[in-house]
């Protein structure tokens, strides 16, 4: 019997000790098994996936396969074709179980969901193009993935992108893609190249010191090209010899800043079709600006042709406009040498006109409007009233801001909203009139305070019990306060450890302690 006590002492022991020893700890992702052969149909639901598995396992779809077989999948592969040669494609169902799936190739199909995707981490080269995918997150596990092509997409997030190290070919085109803010953390050779035309981007400062083989940025929102003056092409890639930029159909009105760039291997460079709108200006009979259109060089690039018989000389647009036209606009083209390449730069300016630009008047919520053509004295309202406040101006901001000065200041070439500004009239308050005592009242308060005293004496022998209805002012200060009691801290969770620790090492030691006693 002390054998088995010490026995259970030492097992007991030893159990609490290894639990408290060592950290807690989430199970790691189980990976999905199949647990027994099934019907590839079964597992893959979608008749085109099943097709596609039956075809890597030279089996038919109602034929049943284990997780070996499956673990003996390494491709997905219907873009051999130029057409599918499956059915249409819907769900991705199955693919969950294709653990060592390394090439994924569905064009032209209509995927939505890619989450079965997620945790294959073998995955190299992902090809879902045309289809409907909008969340890419469920590939962000899969860190070996070097070729990604979801072209023709809903896709608008790319902060995945982080997750893949490996990455070098990239095609985003024809997606909702506006913040491309991911690839800044790159290094500078990273990409071969990279797709991303039509699609949303303005701001293309991410890619700045970067190389590329290819590099499409048409048909976005690009005005400012300055991030690409220290591009360089990279290295001769061994599956095409040919280096070209495009950046055309965008707002671009300036390339002088590709100039600095290394593109002296460039064998393509498209640019034509820029479609660039001004900022508005104000209605004038005799209109003059400055063509903004710069070529590589940084020279103004004359006008082809002009609108409403305008005329141009030097740098300079002139426009006679005997009535009010709610725009003027010149095109442009000029071929220019780059690299190893001609390429053309043209597209159209328009200059929006307002007959004339408004203020807005903004009194604490009472607006009034008034119109002026730009560069000319606005005339100053009547001032407002606010009962018990000061009127101080008219200001450029709701708080702070500039005070508008009518003398002066003449309307800008843009709408503005004008606030009214006040400051609280202060009074000085009125200082109460103190009643002045009389005697009488005061020897009778004196009387009361006699009769009435507010500590009561106390017989020594009874002071912990005072007389029932008298308090003195010791005792009300105690009865107000209120109780404290003392409470102990609870343990929060895992503070038992030490506890647990001390414990099993008294069980051990009792163990070994009657162990001892029983061979002596």
């Amino acid at each position: 019997m002390k054998k088995m006590i010490t026995i259970l002492l030492l097992v007991s022991s030893a159990f609490i000790i290894s639990v408290i020893s060592s950290p807690n700890q989430a199970f790691a992702d189980t990976t999905d098994i199949l647990q027994a052969p099934k019907p590839i149909n079964e597992i893959f639901p979608d008749e085109g996936v099943a097709q596609l598995v039956a075809r890597e396992t030279g089996k038919s779809t109602t034929s049943g396969v284990s997780q070996a077989d499956l673990d003996g999948i390494t491709k997905l592969n219907d873009a051999i074709q130029s057409s599918r040669t499956v059915p249409m494609i819907y769900s991705l169902e199955g693919v969950e179980y294709l653990h060592n799936l390394r090439e994924l190739a569905i064009p032209n199909h209509s995927v939505s969901d890619i989450s079965a995707l997620e945790g294959l981490v073998e995955l190299r080269e992902i090809g879902i193009s045309n289809s409907n995918v909008s969340d890419l997150s469920p590939l962000s596990k899969s860190k070996k993935i070097s070729f990604i092509d979801v072209s023709g997409n809903n896709i608008s997030d790319i902060s995945v992108f982080s997750s893949f190290s490996k990455i070098n070919q990239v095609i985003l085109s024809e997606n909702n893609i506006s913040d491309i803010s991911v690839l800044k953390d790159f290094p500078a050779d990273q990409f071969v190249y990279i797709y991303l035309d039509n699609n949303k981007i303005k701001d293309i400062s991410p890619l700045s010191g970067k190389s590329f083989h290819q590099l499409t940025l048409n048909n976005n929102e690009i005005s400012d090209i300055s991030p690409l003056n220290t591009m360089t092409l990279s290295a001769d890639y061994e599956f095409t010899d040919n280096f070209y930029i495009d950046i055309s159909s965008n707002h671009i009105s300036d390339i002088s800043s590709l100039k600095n760039a290394n593109l002296s291997k460039l064998n393509y460079f498209y640019a034509e079709d820029q479609n660039i709108t001004n900022q508005v200006k104000a209605f004038a009979t005799d209109l003059t600006f400055e063509n903004s259109v710069k070529n590589i060089e940084g020279l103004a690039i004359t006008p082809e042709i002009i609108s409403n018989n305008g005329s141009y000389s030097g740098s300079m647009l002139n426009w006679q406009l005997p009535n009010f036209v709610a725009n003027v606009d010149y095109s442009f083209s000029e071929t220019i040498q780059i690299g190893q390449t001609t390429g053309v730069f043209s597209g159209k300016v328009t200059q929006p006109l307002v007959d004339g630009f408004t203020v807005t008047f903004d009194n604490e919520g009472s607006i009034s409007t008034e119109s002026y053509k730009s560069d000319v004295i606005i005339s100053e309202p009547t001032e407002p009233t606010k009962e018990g406040f000061t009127f101080d101006g008219w200001y450029d901001a709701q708080t702070g801001g500039k005070k508008w000065d009518f003398a002066t200041d003449k309307m800008p070439a843009n709408d503005i909203t004008l606030y009214a500004q006040f400051t609280e009239i202060k009074t000085e308050p009125v200082n109460p009139v103190v009643p002045v005592e009389s005697e009488e009242s005061t020897d009778l308060e004196g009387s009361e305070d006699s009769a009435n005293p507010n500590v009561t004496e106390v017989d020594p022998e009874n002071s912990s019990k005072p007389e029932k209805g008298t308090k003195n002012k010791t005792t009300q200060a105690s009865e107000k306060a209120p109780e404290k009691i003392a409470t102990s801290e609870l343990p929060k969770t895992g503070d038992s450890s030490p506890y647990l620790l001390l414990l099993g090492f008294v069980l051990v030691g009792a163990a070994v302690f009657a162990w001892k006693k029983k061979q002596a």
